[in-house]
């Protein structure tokens, strides 16, 4: 279990990595026994997607997409078909 939690930690990207690797490794040490190793490969695996998310901008196209479309479908939900009417 402890080679596996740390190469979840060596997926972080490196800021994250150099900034909080030890500490992560430490809590793993010392919480292994009371949380179970499970509990912290899933934090540690939550963790790892947080933070690849964060650095990786993905979250700001994302939200740009989103804020990108709805002026769209606004705009132009007249035109969906959806949005008109059915005629027996």
């Amino acid at each position: 279990m402890r080679f596996l939690y740390a190469s979840l930690i060596r997926l972080h990207p490196p800021s994250f990595r150099t900034r909080f690797a030890d500490e992560m490794r430490l809590t793993f040490e010392e919480a292994a026994h009371s949380w179970g190793p499970s509990a912290l490969l899933g934090d540690a695996l939550l963790s790892l997607l947080r933070q690849w998310l964060i650095r990786s901008d993905l979250c700001k196209w994302l939200v740009a997409g989103i804020a990108g479309l709805v002026p769209l479908l606004i705009a132009f939900g007249t035109f969906l078909p959806w949005d008109k009417p059915m005629h027996p």
